[in-house]
């Protein structure tokens, strides 16, 4: 079983709590459904675009098995995400 309390301080341990907190304000979000199991649509989308902007980030590489490592995912999983996520932003 996933806690979101983990995947929580993984991500503040590597200082992306800021993006986390940004995505889920402007999505509606709560923290605590990005960091966990929650498959709702809203939830979804804002943890894929979480994803894509952890991939993306400037000065940053993290790979899609680091992402899933953060997440408690496999690393399929979070390529799919990412990979929706640029999908449904293409112009």
């Amino acid at each position: 079983m996933i806690n979101a309390h983990h995947v929580f301080a993984d991500l503040q341990a590597r200082q992306l709590c800021s993006v986390l907190d940004e995505i889920c304000a402007r999505r509606g979000v709560l923290v605590h459904e990005v960091c966990g199991r929650a498959r709702s649509l809203s939830v979804v989308r804002a943890r894929h675009e979480l994803w894509w902007t952890i991939r993306n980030l400037p000065g940053r590489h993290y790979s899609y098995p680091e992402i899933a490592r953060l997440f408690r995912r496999d690393h399929t999983t979070v390529r799919y995400g990412i990979e929706s996520h640029h999908r449904r932003n293409q112009p």
